[in-house]
Protein backbone atom coordinates (compact mmCIF):
# COMPACT_ATOMS: atom_id res chain seq x y z
CA UNK A 1 0.00 0.00 0.00
CA UNK A 2 1.49 3.20 -1.15
CA UNK A 3 0.92 6.28 0.93
CA UNK A 4 -0.39 9.26 -0.91
CA UNK A 5 1.31 12.59 -0.52
CA UNK A 6 -1.52 15.04 0.29
CA UNK A 7 -1.69 18.52 1.68
CA UNK A 8 -3.07 18.89 5.13
CA UNK A 9 -6.32 20.82 5.49
CA UNK A 10 -6.12 23.89 7.61
CA UNK A 11 -9.57 24.27 9.08
CA UNK A 12 -11.39 25.18 12.26
CA UNK A 13 -12.32 22.08 14.16
CA UNK A 14 -15.96 21.41 14.92
CA UNK A 15 -15.28 21.78 18.61
CA UNK A 16 -13.70 25.18 18.21
CA UNK A 17 -16.56 26.41 16.06
CA UNK A 18 -19.20 25.30 18.56
CA UNK A 19 -17.31 26.93 21.43
CA UNK A 20 -16.86 30.14 19.46
CA UNK A 21 -20.57 30.39 18.59
CA UNK A 22 -21.64 29.67 22.16
CA UNK A 23 -19.23 32.32 23.42
CA UNK A 24 -20.64 34.85 20.95
CA UNK A 25 -24.20 33.99 22.05
CA UNK A 26 -23.20 34.37 25.68
CA UNK A 27 -21.63 37.77 24.92
CA UNK A 28 -24.84 38.91 23.15
CA UNK A 29 -26.89 37.98 26.20
CA UNK A 30 -24.55 39.95 28.45
CA UNK A 31 -24.91 43.00 26.19
CA UNK A 32 -28.70 42.71 26.27
CA UNK A 33 -28.67 42.36 30.02
CA UNK A 34 -26.59 45.49 30.43
CA UNK A 35 -28.91 47.52 28.14
CA UNK A 36 -32.27 46.24 29.41
CA UNK A 37 -31.44 46.17 33.08
CA UNK A 38 -31.64 42.43 33.77
CA UNK A 39 -28.91 39.72 33.79
CA UNK A 40 -28.93 35.98 33.35
CA UNK A 41 -27.82 33.79 36.18
CA UNK A 42 -24.67 31.79 35.81
CA UNK A 43 -26.76 28.70 36.27
CA UNK A 44 -29.13 29.65 33.41
CA UNK A 45 -30.19 27.23 30.70
CA UNK A 46 -27.37 28.37 28.41
CA UNK A 47 -24.60 26.91 30.58
CA UNK A 48 -25.87 23.32 30.48
CA UNK A 49 -26.19 23.51 26.77
CA UNK A 50 -22.60 24.73 26.51
CA UNK A 51 -21.51 21.79 28.59
CA UNK A 52 -23.37 19.38 26.32
CA UNK A 53 -21.79 20.93 23.27
CA UNK A 54 -18.38 20.70 24.88
CA UNK A 55 -18.87 17.02 25.57
CA UNK A 56 -19.98 16.44 21.97
CA UNK A 57 -16.87 18.27 20.74
CA UNK A 58 -14.63 16.14 22.96
CA UNK A 59 -16.24 12.93 21.71
CA UNK A 60 -15.75 14.01 18.12
CA UNK A 61 -12.10 14.82 18.82
CA UNK A 62 -11.55 11.42 20.33
CA UNK A 63 -13.19 9.75 17.30
CA UNK A 64 -10.80 11.58 14.99
CA UNK A 65 -7.78 10.41 16.97
CA UNK A 66 -9.01 6.76 16.88
CA UNK A 67 -9.43 6.97 13.13
CA UNK A 68 -5.87 8.19 12.74
CA UNK A 69 -4.56 5.24 14.76
CA UNK A 70 -6.74 2.64 12.97
CA UNK A 71 -6.31 3.61 9.36
CA UNK A 72 -2.99 5.32 9.39
CA UNK A 73 -1.81 8.06 7.14
CA UNK A 74 -2.59 6.07 3.99
CA UNK A 75 -6.26 6.32 4.56
CA UNK A 76 -6.29 10.02 5.46
CA UNK A 77 -6.63 11.27 1.92
CA UNK A 78 -10.00 9.54 1.50
CA UNK A 79 -11.11 10.79 4.90
CA UNK A 80 -9.77 14.16 4.11
CA UNK A 81 -11.70 14.32 0.91
CA UNK A 82 -14.87 13.27 2.74
CA UNK A 83 -14.27 15.80 5.47
CA UNK A 84 -13.43 18.45 2.94
CA UNK A 85 -16.62 17.68 1.12
CA UNK A 86 -18.52 17.89 4.37
CA UNK A 87 -16.90 21.04 5.56
CA UNK A 88 -16.49 22.92 2.33
CA UNK A 89 -19.90 24.41 2.84
CA UNK A 90 -18.88 26.12 6.05
CA UNK A 91 -15.10 26.48 6.33
CA UNK A 92 -12.72 27.84 3.72
CA UNK A 93 -10.01 25.46 2.42
CA UNK A 94 -6.64 26.81 1.47
CA UNK A 95 -6.07 24.26 -1.37
CA UNK A 96 -7.44 21.03 -2.84
CA UNK A 97 -5.62 17.78 -2.00
CA UNK A 98 -3.13 16.50 -4.65
CA UNK A 99 -3.08 12.77 -5.58
CA UNK A 100 -0.18 10.85 -7.19
CA UNK A 101 -0.62 8.43 -10.11
CA UNK A 102 0.99 5.53 -8.23
CA UNK A 103 -1.40 2.59 -8.31
CA UNK A 104 -2.75 1.47 -5.00
CA UNK A 105 -3.46 -2.18 -4.20
CA UNK A 106 -6.18 -2.65 -1.64
CA UNK A 107 -6.63 -5.77 0.40
CA UNK A 108 -10.17 -7.15 0.75
CA UNK A 109 -10.01 -6.71 4.50
CA UNK A 110 -8.85 -3.20 4.02
CA UNK A 111 -11.74 -2.60 1.66
CA UNK A 112 -14.15 -3.88 4.23
CA UNK A 113 -12.60 -1.73 6.92
CA UNK A 114 -12.68 1.21 4.62
CA UNK A 115 -16.40 0.72 4.02
CA UNK A 116 -17.05 0.54 7.71
CA UNK A 117 -14.97 3.65 8.22
CA UNK A 118 -16.95 5.49 5.55
CA UNK A 119 -20.20 4.39 7.16
CA UNK A 120 -18.96 5.62 10.52
CA UNK A 121 -17.80 8.84 8.95
CA UNK A 122 -21.22 9.41 7.37
CA UNK A 123 -22.92 8.81 10.70
CA UNK A 124 -20.57 11.29 12.32
CA UNK A 125 -21.28 13.83 9.63
CA UNK A 126 -25.02 13.42 10.14
CA UNK A 127 -24.67 13.93 13.88
CA UNK A 128 -22.54 17.01 13.33
CA UNK A 129 -25.00 18.45 10.86
CA UNK A 130 -27.93 17.77 13.25
CA UNK A 131 -26.00 19.38 16.05
CA UNK A 132 -25.18 22.35 13.81
CA UNK A 133 -28.85 22.71 12.86
CA UNK A 134 -29.91 22.62 16.51
CA UNK A 135 -27.19 25.09 17.37
CA UNK A 136 -28.23 27.43 14.56
CA UNK A 137 -31.90 27.38 15.70
CA UNK A 138 -30.85 28.16 19.27
CA UNK A 139 -28.69 31.04 18.13
CA UNK A 140 -31.57 32.32 16.03
CA UNK A 141 -33.84 32.18 19.07
CA UNK A 142 -31.23 34.02 21.13
CA UNK A 143 -30.90 36.69 18.44
CA UNK A 144 -34.67 36.92 18.17
CA UNK A 145 -34.98 37.43 21.92
CA UNK A 146 -32.14 39.93 21.79
CA UNK A 147 -33.78 41.86 18.95
CA UNK A 148 -37.13 41.96 20.75
CA UNK A 149 -35.45 43.14 23.92
CA UNK A 150 -33.62 45.84 22.00
CA UNK A 151 -36.85 46.92 20.29
CA UNK A 152 -38.71 46.96 23.60
CA UNK A 153 -35.91 48.96 25.18
CA UNK A 154 -35.90 51.39 22.25
CA UNK A 155 -39.66 51.91 22.49
CA UNK A 156 -39.47 52.36 26.24
CA UNK A 157 -36.61 54.82 25.85
CA UNK A 158 -38.54 56.79 23.22
CA UNK A 159 -41.62 56.95 25.45
CA UNK A 160 -39.53 58.12 28.37
CA UNK A 161 -37.81 60.64 26.13
CA UNK A 162 -41.16 61.97 24.89
CA UNK A 163 -42.50 62.26 28.45
CA UNK A 164 -39.34 63.99 29.58
CA UNK A 165 -39.44 66.35 26.59
CA UNK A 166 -43.08 67.16 27.34
CA UNK A 167 -42.27 67.93 30.96
CA UNK A 168 -39.34 70.11 29.94
CA UNK A 169 -41.49 72.03 27.44
CA UNK A 170 -44.25 72.50 30.04
CA UNK A 171 -41.73 73.78 32.58
CA UNK A 172 -40.17 76.16 30.05
CA UNK A 173 -43.59 77.51 29.03
CA UNK A 174 -44.59 77.97 32.67
CA UNK A 175 -41.34 79.77 33.47
CA UNK A 176 -41.74 82.03 30.43
CA UNK A 177 -45.36 82.77 31.37
CA UNK A 178 -44.43 83.64 34.95
CA UNK A 179 -41.49 85.72 33.79
CA UNK A 180 -43.63 87.53 31.23
CA UNK A 181 -46.38 88.21 33.77
CA UNK A 182 -43.89 89.46 36.33
CA UNK A 183 -42.23 91.68 33.74
CA UNK A 184 -45.58 93.10 32.63
CA UNK A 185 -46.66 93.79 36.21
CA UNK A 186 -43.40 95.47 37.07
CA UNK A 187 -43.56 97.49 33.86
CA UNK A 188 -47.11 98.64 34.62
CA UNK A 189 -46.18 99.65 38.15
CA UNK A 190 -43.13 101.51 36.89
CA UNK A 191 -45.07 103.45 34.25
CA UNK A 192 -47.84 104.24 36.72
CA UNK A 193 -45.27 105.52 39.19
CA UNK A 194 -43.49 107.65 36.60
CA UNK A 195 -46.64 109.56 35.59
CA UNK A 196 -47.51 110.45 39.17
CA UNK A 197 -46.60 113.88 40.59
CA UNK A 198 -42.96 114.26 41.55
CA UNK A 199 -44.03 114.98 45.14
CA UNK A 200 -47.47 114.97 46.73
CA UNK A 201 -46.34 117.00 49.72
CA UNK A 202 -44.11 119.66 48.16
CA UNK A 203 -46.45 122.56 47.37
CA UNK A 204 -43.69 125.02 46.53
CA UNK A 205 -43.40 126.45 43.03
CA UNK A 206 -40.49 127.22 40.74
CA UNK A 207 -40.19 129.65 37.87
CA UNK A 208 -39.45 127.43 34.85
CA UNK A 209 -38.54 128.88 31.46
CA UNK A 210 -39.77 127.08 28.34
CA UNK A 211 -37.86 128.32 25.26
CA UNK A 212 -39.67 128.97 22.01
CA UNK A 213 -39.80 126.19 19.45
CA UNK A 214 -38.97 123.27 21.72
CA UNK A 215 -40.80 119.95 21.40
CA UNK A 216 -42.46 117.98 24.17
CA UNK A 217 -39.33 115.81 24.53
CA UNK A 218 -37.15 118.83 25.33
CA UNK A 219 -39.84 120.30 27.58
CA UNK A 220 -39.92 117.03 29.52
CA UNK A 221 -36.15 117.13 29.93
CA UNK A 222 -36.33 120.69 31.29
CA UNK A 223 -39.05 119.74 33.76
CA UNK A 224 -37.21 116.60 34.86
CA UNK A 225 -33.99 118.56 35.38
CA UNK A 226 -35.84 121.02 37.62
CA UNK A 227 -37.49 118.21 39.62
CA UNK A 228 -41.00 119.09 38.49
CA UNK A 229 -41.69 115.66 36.91
CA UNK A 230 -40.14 112.23 37.41
CA UNK A 231 -39.44 111.15 33.86
CA UNK A 232 -39.08 113.17 30.64
CA UNK A 233 -39.92 110.20 28.40
CA UNK A 234 -43.06 109.47 30.39
CA UNK A 235 -44.11 113.11 29.98
CA UNK A 236 -43.50 112.95 26.22
CA UNK A 237 -45.58 109.83 25.63
CA UNK A 238 -48.26 110.76 28.16
CA UNK A 239 -48.96 114.13 26.52
CA UNK A 240 -48.95 112.46 23.10
CA UNK A 241 -51.40 109.80 24.27
CA UNK A 242 -53.70 112.42 25.83
CA UNK A 243 -53.41 114.71 22.77
CA UNK A 244 -51.99 117.49 24.93
CA UNK A 245 -50.07 119.61 22.45
CA UNK A 246 -49.57 123.24 21.48
CA UNK A 247 -47.25 124.14 24.37
CA UNK A 248 -46.22 127.78 24.49
CA UNK A 249 -43.00 129.42 25.52
CA UNK A 250 -42.46 131.68 28.50
CA UNK A 251 -41.95 131.53 32.25
CA UNK A 252 -44.22 129.27 34.30
CA UNK A 253 -44.62 128.81 38.02
CA UNK A 254 -44.80 125.04 38.36
CA UNK A 255 -44.93 122.81 41.42
CA UNK A 256 -43.68 119.22 41.98
CA UNK A 257 -47.14 118.40 43.33
CA UNK A 258 -48.81 119.13 39.98
CA UNK A 259 -50.03 116.25 37.81
CA UNK A 260 -48.80 115.80 34.26
CA UNK A 261 -52.22 116.86 32.95
CA UNK A 262 -52.19 120.05 35.01
CA UNK A 263 -48.67 120.88 33.88
CA UNK A 264 -49.52 120.27 30.23
CA UNK A 265 -52.66 122.42 30.38
CA UNK A 266 -50.70 125.19 32.09
CA UNK A 267 -48.13 125.09 29.29
CA UNK A 268 -50.94 125.38 26.75
CA UNK A 269 -52.13 128.65 28.30
CA UNK A 270 -48.83 130.43 27.79
CA UNK A 271 -46.26 131.84 30.17
CA UNK A 272 -45.04 135.29 31.05
CA UNK A 273 -42.21 137.19 29.42
CA UNK A 274 -40.40 137.54 32.72
CA UNK A 275 -40.31 135.39 35.84
CA UNK A 276 -43.01 136.10 38.39
CA UNK A 277 -43.23 135.23 42.04
CA UNK A 278 -44.10 131.59 42.70
CA UNK A 279 -47.72 131.00 43.62
CA UNK A 280 -48.44 129.99 47.21
CA UNK A 281 -52.15 129.45 46.81
CA UNK A 282 -55.37 130.38 45.07
CA UNK A 283 -58.63 132.09 46.02
CA UNK A 284 -61.77 131.31 44.04
CA UNK A 285 -64.73 133.72 44.02
CA UNK A 286 -67.84 132.11 42.45
CA UNK A 287 -70.03 134.07 40.05
CA UNK A 288 -72.87 136.03 41.64
CA UNK A 289 -71.32 136.15 45.11
CA UNK A 290 -71.92 139.14 47.34
CA UNK A 291 -69.11 140.86 49.25
CA UNK A 292 -70.25 139.15 52.44
CA UNK A 293 -69.98 135.77 50.74
CA UNK A 294 -66.60 136.69 49.30
CA UNK A 295 -65.35 137.57 52.78
CA UNK A 296 -66.12 134.02 53.89
CA UNK A 297 -64.20 132.54 50.93
CA UNK A 298 -61.12 134.73 51.15
CA UNK A 299 -59.37 132.44 53.64
CA UNK A 300 -60.00 129.27 51.62
CA UNK A 301 -56.95 128.12 49.69
CA UNK A 302 -58.40 126.18 46.77
CA UNK A 303 -54.96 125.11 45.57
CA UNK A 304 -55.29 122.09 47.87
CA UNK A 305 -58.23 119.92 48.84
CA UNK A 306 -57.44 120.03 52.53
CA UNK A 307 -59.60 122.30 54.66
CA UNK A 308 -56.58 122.93 56.87
CA UNK A 309 -54.72 124.75 54.09
CA UNK A 310 -55.73 128.36 54.57
CA UNK A 311 -54.67 131.55 52.90
CA UNK A 312 -52.84 134.19 54.96
CA UNK A 313 -55.90 136.44 54.64
CA UNK A 314 -58.93 136.78 56.92
CA UNK A 315 -62.54 137.87 56.55
CA UNK A 316 -61.95 140.92 58.72
CA UNK A 317 -58.99 142.07 56.62
CA UNK A 318 -61.02 141.72 53.44
CA UNK A 319 -63.98 143.72 54.74
CA UNK A 320 -61.61 146.38 56.08
CA UNK A 321 -60.02 146.87 52.65
CA UNK A 322 -63.29 146.99 50.64
CA UNK A 323 -64.71 149.62 52.99
CA UNK A 324 -61.55 151.71 53.22
CA UNK A 325 -62.44 155.09 51.69
CA UNK A 326 -58.80 155.95 51.03
CA UNK A 327 -58.31 152.75 49.09
CA UNK A 328 -61.52 153.35 47.13
CA UNK A 329 -60.38 156.84 46.15
CA UNK A 330 -57.10 155.39 44.91
CA UNK A 331 -58.97 152.88 42.81
CA UNK A 332 -61.18 155.58 41.32
CA UNK A 333 -58.06 157.39 40.22
CA UNK A 334 -56.46 154.20 38.84
CA UNK A 335 -59.59 152.98 36.99
CA UNK A 336 -61.59 156.10 36.07
CA UNK A 337 -63.87 154.51 33.45
CA UNK A 338 -64.91 151.73 35.78
CA UNK A 339 -65.63 153.99 38.76
CA UNK A 340 -67.05 156.96 36.87
CA UNK A 341 -70.57 156.27 38.20
CA UNK A 342 -69.63 154.54 41.46
CA UNK A 343 -72.43 155.12 44.01
CA UNK A 344 -71.62 157.31 47.01
CA UNK A 345 -71.20 155.77 50.41
CA UNK A 346 -74.40 157.49 51.66
CA UNK A 347 -76.56 156.47 48.68
CA UNK A 348 -78.04 153.52 50.50
CA UNK A 349 -75.58 150.90 49.29
CA UNK A 350 -74.18 148.43 51.78
CA UNK A 351 -70.75 148.37 50.11
CA UNK A 352 -69.58 150.86 47.53
CA UNK A 353 -67.53 148.19 45.76
CA UNK A 354 -70.40 145.68 45.58
CA UNK A 355 -70.65 144.53 41.93
CA UNK A 356 -67.19 145.87 41.04
CA UNK A 357 -65.12 142.86 42.12
CA UNK A 358 -64.91 140.32 39.29
CA UNK A 359 -65.62 136.73 40.34
CA UNK A 360 -62.69 134.49 39.32
CA UNK A 361 -59.75 132.50 40.70
CA UNK A 362 -56.83 134.57 41.96
CA UNK A 363 -53.32 133.48 42.83
CA UNK A 364 -51.28 134.92 45.63
CA UNK A 365 -47.57 134.86 46.40
CA UNK A 366 -45.32 135.71 49.33
CA UNK A 367 -45.49 139.35 48.34
CA UNK A 368 -49.29 139.42 48.05
CA UNK A 369 -51.32 141.49 50.50
CA UNK A 370 -55.05 141.72 51.07
CA UNK A 371 -55.03 145.09 49.36
CA UNK A 372 -53.21 143.75 46.31
CA UNK A 373 -55.65 140.82 46.00
CA UNK A 374 -58.71 143.14 46.09
CA UNK A 375 -57.09 145.45 43.57
CA UNK A 376 -56.50 142.44 41.32
CA UNK A 377 -60.25 141.76 41.44
CA UNK A 378 -61.01 145.36 40.47
CA UNK A 379 -58.44 145.28 37.68
CA UNK A 380 -59.98 142.10 36.25
CA UNK A 381 -63.46 143.69 36.21
CA UNK A 382 -62.05 146.71 34.41
CA UNK A 383 -60.34 144.44 31.88
CA UNK A 384 -63.57 142.54 31.11
CA UNK A 385 -65.60 145.75 30.71
CA UNK A 386 -63.01 147.46 28.56
CA UNK A 387 -64.55 146.31 25.22
CA UNK A 388 -68.00 147.64 26.27
CA UNK A 389 -67.27 151.07 27.75
CA UNK A 390 -67.86 152.91 24.49
CA UNK A 391 -71.08 151.04 23.70
CA UNK A 392 -72.41 151.62 27.22
CA UNK A 393 -71.91 155.37 26.95
CA UNK A 394 -72.87 156.04 23.32
CA UNK A 395 -75.32 153.25 22.44
CA UNK A 396 -78.98 153.72 21.32
CA UNK A 397 -79.90 153.77 25.00
CA UNK A 398 -76.89 155.24 26.82
CA UNK A 399 -76.35 154.00 30.34
CA UNK A 400 -73.81 154.20 33.10
CA UNK A 401 -71.49 151.44 34.18
CA UNK A 402 -73.30 151.29 37.54
CA UNK A 403 -76.66 150.74 35.76
CA UNK A 404 -75.23 147.99 33.56
CA UNK A 405 -73.70 146.25 36.57
CA UNK A 406 -76.99 146.60 38.49
CA UNK A 407 -78.98 144.90 35.67
CA UNK A 408 -76.26 142.28 35.25
CA UNK A 409 -76.36 141.51 39.00
CA UNK A 410 -80.12 140.88 38.87
CA UNK A 411 -80.04 138.75 35.72
CA UNK A 412 -77.22 136.70 37.25
CA UNK A 413 -79.64 135.44 39.88
CA UNK A 414 -82.91 135.49 37.95
CA UNK A 415 -81.76 133.15 35.16
CA UNK A 416 -79.27 130.32 34.89
CA UNK A 417 -78.26 130.37 31.22
CA UNK A 418 -77.14 132.92 28.66
CA UNK A 419 -80.33 132.90 26.56
CA UNK A 420 -82.66 133.46 29.53
CA UNK A 421 -80.36 136.15 30.91
CA UNK A 422 -80.53 138.15 27.66
CA UNK A 423 -84.33 137.93 27.67
CA UNK A 424 -84.58 138.84 31.37
CA UNK A 425 -82.34 141.89 30.85
CA UNK A 426 -84.61 143.08 28.03
CA UNK A 427 -87.71 142.62 30.23
CA UNK A 428 -86.14 144.91 32.85
CA UNK A 429 -85.46 147.55 30.19
CA UNK A 430 -89.04 147.19 28.79
CA UNK A 431 -90.56 147.71 32.23
CA UNK A 432 -88.52 150.85 32.89
CA UNK A 433 -89.38 152.17 29.43
CA UNK A 434 -93.11 152.02 30.25
CA UNK A 435 -92.66 153.42 33.79
CA UNK A 436 -92.90 150.14 35.69
CA UNK A 437 -90.70 149.08 38.60
CA UNK A 438 -88.31 146.18 38.09
CA UNK A 439 -90.23 144.07 40.65
CA UNK A 440 -87.34 141.69 41.42
CA UNK A 441 -87.37 139.37 44.45
CA UNK A 442 -83.58 139.22 44.30
CA UNK A 443 -83.16 142.81 45.41
CA UNK A 444 -85.45 142.28 48.41
CA UNK A 445 -83.57 139.15 49.50
CA UNK A 446 -80.36 141.21 49.31
CA UNK A 447 -81.89 143.96 51.39
CA UNK A 448 -82.94 141.36 53.97
CA UNK A 449 -79.43 139.90 54.04
CA UNK A 450 -80.68 136.53 52.78
CA UNK A 451 -79.24 136.57 49.30
CA UNK A 452 -76.80 133.72 48.94
CA UNK A 453 -78.16 131.93 51.97
CA UNK A 454 -80.05 128.68 51.82
CA UNK A 455 -83.75 129.47 51.69
CA UNK A 456 -86.78 127.38 50.84
CA UNK A 457 -88.82 127.83 47.69
CA UNK A 458 -91.68 129.13 49.78
CA UNK A 459 -89.44 131.79 51.37
CA UNK A 460 -88.18 132.87 47.95
CA UNK A 461 -91.74 133.20 46.66
CA UNK A 462 -93.11 134.91 49.76
CA UNK A 463 -90.72 137.88 49.91
CA UNK A 464 -91.73 141.02 51.74
CA UNK A 465 -92.61 143.35 48.88
CA UNK A 466 -93.42 146.11 51.39
CA UNK A 467 -89.89 146.14 52.87
CA UNK A 468 -88.64 149.63 53.54
CA UNK A 469 -85.34 149.58 51.64
CA UNK A 470 -83.92 151.38 48.64
CA UNK A 471 -83.34 147.91 47.25
CA UNK A 472 -87.07 147.12 47.31
CA UNK A 473 -87.58 147.36 43.56
CA UNK A 474 -91.29 146.64 43.96
CA UNK A 475 -91.69 150.05 45.60
CA UNK A 476 -88.86 152.05 44.08
CA UNK A 477 -88.37 152.59 40.40
CA UNK A 478 -85.09 152.56 38.57
CA UNK A 479 -82.09 150.32 38.96
CA UNK A 480 -81.68 150.64 42.67
CA UNK A 481 -78.68 152.18 44.49
CA UNK A 482 -76.21 149.72 42.99
CA UNK A 483 -75.52 146.12 42.11
CA UNK A 484 -76.67 143.43 44.54
CA UNK A 485 -74.08 140.82 43.47
CA UNK A 486 -70.77 140.65 41.63
CA UNK A 487 -71.89 139.48 38.18
CA UNK A 488 -70.16 137.19 35.71
CA UNK A 489 -69.06 138.20 32.23
CA UNK A 490 -72.08 136.33 30.81
CA UNK A 491 -74.49 138.49 32.83
CA UNK A 492 -72.60 141.64 31.87
CA UNK A 493 -72.90 140.78 28.17
CA UNK A 494 -76.63 140.14 28.64
CA UNK A 495 -77.05 143.58 30.17
CA UNK A 496 -75.05 145.26 27.39
CA UNK A 497 -76.53 143.23 24.52
CA UNK A 498 -80.00 141.95 25.53
CA UNK A 499 -82.36 139.99 23.27
CA UNK A 500 -85.05 142.21 21.78
CA UNK A 501 -88.56 141.25 22.97
CA UNK A 502 -91.89 142.84 24.07
CA UNK A 503 -92.26 140.91 27.30
CA UNK A 504 -92.94 142.69 30.56
CA UNK A 505 -93.11 139.71 32.90
CA UNK A 506 -91.21 136.53 33.65
CA UNK A 507 -91.36 133.81 36.26
CA UNK A 508 -89.12 130.84 36.91
CA UNK A 509 -90.33 127.32 37.57
CA UNK A 510 -89.50 126.73 41.23
CA UNK A 511 -88.56 123.12 40.53
CA UNK A 512 -86.62 123.30 37.25
CA UNK A 513 -85.48 126.94 37.06
CA UNK A 514 -86.83 127.34 33.52
CA UNK A 515 -88.01 130.92 32.89
CA UNK A 516 -91.41 131.63 31.27
CA UNK A 517 -92.04 135.06 29.72
CA UNK A 518 -95.32 136.89 29.08
CA UNK A 519 -96.50 140.28 27.77
CA UNK A 520 -99.65 140.70 29.92
CA UNK A 521 -100.45 140.54 33.59
CA UNK A 522 -103.05 137.82 33.02
CA UNK A 523 -100.54 135.56 31.28
CA UNK A 524 -98.06 136.22 34.01
CA UNK A 525 -100.57 135.40 36.78
CA UNK A 526 -101.39 132.11 35.06
CA UNK A 527 -97.69 131.23 34.84
CA UNK A 528 -97.18 132.11 38.50
CA UNK A 529 -100.05 129.85 39.51
CA UNK A 530 -98.82 126.97 37.32
CA UNK A 531 -95.07 127.11 37.89
CA UNK A 532 -94.92 128.48 41.42
CA UNK A 533 -98.07 128.09 43.53
CA UNK A 534 -99.16 124.70 42.24
CA UNK A 535 -95.61 123.30 42.46
CA UNK A 536 -95.29 124.53 46.04
CA UNK A 537 -98.65 123.00 47.00
CA UNK A 538 -97.74 119.69 45.41
CA UNK A 539 -94.40 119.67 47.17
CA UNK A 540 -96.02 120.49 50.55
CA UNK A 541 -98.53 117.69 49.99
CA UNK A 542 -95.77 115.24 49.15
CA UNK A 543 -93.89 116.28 52.28
CA UNK A 544 -96.92 115.73 54.52
CA UNK A 545 -97.56 112.32 52.93
CA UNK A 546 -93.96 111.28 53.52
CA UNK A 547 -94.19 112.32 57.18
Amino acid sequence: MVEKDTKKFERETFKDRILRQLEEASQSLDDVASETGFSASKNSSVIPEMADHTRVSDDLSMTEQADDALFGKADRPLKSRTSASRSSREWPVESEPTFHDTPVTTEPSEVFDTANHRQSDLTFNQVAEDTSVEDTAEIKNIKKVTRRSQESYTRSTKKKSKKLAGKIIAIVVLVLFIAGGATGLLGYKYIKSEIQPYSLTDKSTKAIEIPAGVASKEIGQILEKNHIIKNATAFQYYTKLKSLTGFKSGYYNLSPSMTLTTIAKTLQEGGTEKPVEPVLGKITIPEGFTIDQMADKISDNVLTKSDKDKTPFTKEEFLKVVTDSTFIEQMKTTYPELFESLPASDSGVKYQLEGYLFPATYEYTKKSTMTSVVEQMIATMNQNLQPYYEKIKTGPNPKTVNEILSIAALTEKEANNDADRRNVAQVFYNRMNVGMTLGSNISILYAEGKLGQKTTLAEDAAVNTSLDSPFNLYLHSGYGPGPVTNPSLSAIKAAVEPTDNNDLYFVADVTTGKVYFSETQAEHDANVQKYVNDKLENKASDTETAQ
